[in-house]
């Protein structure tokens, strides 16, 4: 079996390099993930060291809808989308306009639907950072200028999610050095400055604009209709239940959550504000959580499937 991979991973990277315009072949990708249910949860674990020898994993975003996306610069400058649904094929396509230079590879990306974010960082004036935020409609392949910010910076590619029109993401602010937790409305550009945080949060946004993420070693709540941050506090509300880093938060739908933390997930009624179910033995490695329009939670494992 090992034999067999290795062939088809060479004979795979030879049709890269020389049709990289293509899509890519991954047979088998389908059988790449797990789907079990567990109460009324459906959850899908998705091995991503099975996707390691066909496509760059550092980098990969998933969208609610199951769209799947990568970049990858070693040949072409390259996106690769596919769907939950058939991960066997990969199509491959550029971004015409995009203005970022060819060697910057890890530049953040985020997708929902048929739009994805791309942010740059430009530093090639050293009297100030600008930072871009561009908008590619993949039907209709246009890209569109939707926000510049000076002297603010993305730090990486994980702190910034997508929910039809409302962006969440990080910046760092080179005049304070703080780290600012900020939300855009897309249609109108309005930036709303949330918060400062500490460290590297991990977070999410509904189709409300409403905010889930982690502070530190805490899980914080921001309600867009009141403007209102509330700290979920288990220690006090479910004492039994060891919350601990790292955490990885999403949210399944407008009022529940899903939180990982201690190889389990904790579903959280905000509007009850209050645990709804708790679902133990969930596999180690976990590098990602999303909640699928279809009801279904997408638990991303740095592993291979096995057996």
């Amino acid at each position: 079996m090992k034999k067999k991979n290795i062939l088809v991973s060479i004979v795979l990277m030879i049709f890269i390099s020389v049709f990289a315009d293509y899509n890519i072949l991954i047979p088998g990708a389908n059988e790449f993930v797990k789907t079990i249910k567990v109460e009324n949860y459906k959850l899908k674990y998705l091995y991503l060291k099975e996707f390691e020898e066909y496509l760059n994993i550092d980098n990969l975003k998933i969208g609610r809808e199951g769209s799947i996306i990568t970049f990858d610069n070693t040949i072409k400058r390259n996106f690769y989308i596919a769907n939950l649904n058939n991960l066997n094929k990969w199509k491959a396509f550029e971004i015409e306009n995009l203005p970022i230079p060819s060697y910057i590879s890890d530049f953040p990306f985020t997708i929902n639907n048929n739009s994805i974010i791309v942010f740059y960082n430009n530093y090639e004036k050293k009297e100030k950072i600008e930072l871009k935020i561009f908008n590619y409609m993949i039907s209709d392949k246009k890209l569109n200028l939707i926000k510049t910010y000076l002297n603010l910076s993305s730090p990486n590619l994980y702190n910034t999610n997508l929910s039809n029109n409302f962006l969440v993401y990080v910046l760092e602010n080179k005049n304070t050095s703080n780290v600012e937790l900020h939300i855009l409305d897309i249609k109108s550009q309005k930036d709303i400055l949330i918060k400062n945080v500490i460290g590297n949060p991990k977070l999410d946004i509904n189709t409300k604009g409403d905010v889930i993420f982690t502070e530190g070693i805490y899980i914080e709540y921001y309600n867009s209709k009141d403007k209102t941050i509330k700290e979920i506090e288990f220690d006090k509300l479910y004492p039994e239940i060891i919350m601990d880093e790292p955490y990885f938060v999403t949210f399944l739908n407008e009022k529940d959550i899903a939180i990982y933390s201690n190889e389990k997930l904790v579903i959280f009624d905000i509007e009850k504000w209050s645990i709804k179910e708790v679902i133990y033995d969930i596999p180690e490695n976990i590098v990602g959580l999303t909640g699928l329009s279809d009801g279904s939670i997408l638990i991303n494992i740095y592993d291979y499937k096995g057996e």
